[in-house]
């Protein structure tokens, strides 16, 4: 994973793209959107634009030490370490910049996010 929150590209500074960075905007808004598919030929800035984006973006509020970044508010947000620590006497926050992680263009759906065990889901009626 490679670190690009130091001197980030100015987001305003890109030329044209106007779609790509509204998208991106309404997406920082309200990520109930669900995400961004940007394509495009090489060298049209999307990877600058998103980096230029997720620096301007303020700081959130995680789980001191969590390594999945987990959100202290909401415990349908949180991993299962988190939600013990929570149980035996609560947890540290701390703020931290937004992150942006390069993947492989042949990364698929499940290999970044994972997948649902179909067994538990159907017989239980929820995913885990």
């Amino acid at each position: 994973m490679k670190n690009h929150t130091l001197n980030p590209y100015h987001f305003t500074a890109i030329v044209g793209q106007d779609k790509m960075k509204k998208t991106l905007i309404l997406n920082a808004i309200n990520p109930k959107i669900g995400g961004v598919l940007i394509r495009g030929e090489k060298g049209t800035a999307k990877s600058t634009a998103v980096r230029a984006l997720a620096g301007l973006l303020p700081e959130i509020e995680v789980v001191e030490g969590c390594v999945f970044g987990c959100n202290p508010h909401n415990k349908n947000e949180m991993c299962e370490d988190c939600l013990e620590q929570m149980q035996h006497g609560g947890l540290k926050t701390a703020l931290r910049k937004m992150r942006v992680v390069d993947l492989p263009v042949s990364t698929t759906e499940d290999r970044a996010v994972g997948t649902l065990d179909i067994e538990h889901a159907i017989k239980k009626g929820e995913s885990i």
